[in-house]
């Protein structure tokens, strides 16, 4: 199952957005399903009305004792809508002390959950700090998408984490920008590959530096659920970034397993 993590070092941009919108255009061979395994609480469950459980609490649950991991998401997920599109979603408690609790055991003995071959997990891991139960995730990532806002202080941060991040991940690691940055993305693409060769004497092509994200209100509000889905919501600014940003994405992403008719989940 190939792995997305997307996480920040710095501020709040939107972690559990950007989870959700490239989960909601994610093109048909992603299948995706998305974890919220932030250590600070999960969002989803309250912004959309969800019910409490099942969540990420039954997923580590269910991953101890069901072996394929089709039947782990028929057990664990719920379907959140974006429109027309039905989002299957791992939701987490807002408290985040059972999320904590439930990680540690997604990236130990049930691993098998987050890295087989039939669909795309997208984590939502929140922002990322020492110590944190999400760096073994990220070490078993196939990307890990680091979310940023081109000003002085966030890139700055994302610098400084960089040797972490590059030794933590087995896999590409990506920095998006967000809206409102006051840097190109080739500016901070220099800056970072400038520490990586300098400071950590390591390959500058192990980061890639994609945005900036567009600031689209309407679109964020639609998957923060303040907002109902008009009609051409898949044509909203930041709607369509997110379905480009898959083009991107998917060459670091291993190829999807066709899934089995006894054992495929629902399809979205």
């Amino acid at each position: 199952m190939p792995l997305l993590a997307v996480t920040y070092v710095k501020g709040r941009p939107g972690a559990t957005t950007t989870a959700l919108g490239l989960a909601a255009v994610a093109p048909e061979w992603a299948r995706p399903v998305v974890v919220e395994c932030d250590p600070a609480g999960g969002d989803l469950t309250r912004r959309h009305r969800l019910r409490a459980a099942p969540s990420i609490v039954d997923l580590a649950a269910a991953a101890r004792g069901v072996a394929s991991p089709g039947d782990v998401y028929a057990v664990a997920s719920q379907q959140l809508l974006v429109a027309d599109v039905a989002v299957p979603v791992v939701g987490a408690p807002a408290g985040g002390a059972q999320t904590r609790a439930a990680v540690p055991e997604l990236t130990g003995s049930g691993r098998a959950v987050l890295t087989a071959s039939d669909r795309v997990v997208v984590a939502d891991c929140g922002r990322l700090g020492p110590g944190s139960p999400v760096w073994p995730l990220l070490r078993q990532a196939d990307v890990v998408l680091v979310l940023v806002r081109a000003n002085a202080d966030e890139v700055a941060h994302v610098r400084e984490h960089l040797g972490e991040l590059v030794d933590a991940g087995t896999g590409r690691m990506v920095v998006l920008l967000g809206a409102g940055g006051a840097y190109p993305a080739g500016e901070v693409a220099d800056v970072l590959a400038a520490h990586v060769r300098g400071e950590l004497a390591g390959d500058p092509e192990a980061v890639v530096v994609l945005g900036p994200l567009p600031d689209d209100r309407r679109a964020a509000a639609v998957l923060d659920g303040d907002l109902v889905a008009g009609a051409r919501w898949r044509r909203l600014p930041l709607m369509a970034a997110y379905a480009r940003l898959w083009t991107d994405l998917a060459p670091y992403l291993p190829v999807v397993a066709p899934q089995s008719s006894d054992t495929a989940p629902e399809a979205t």
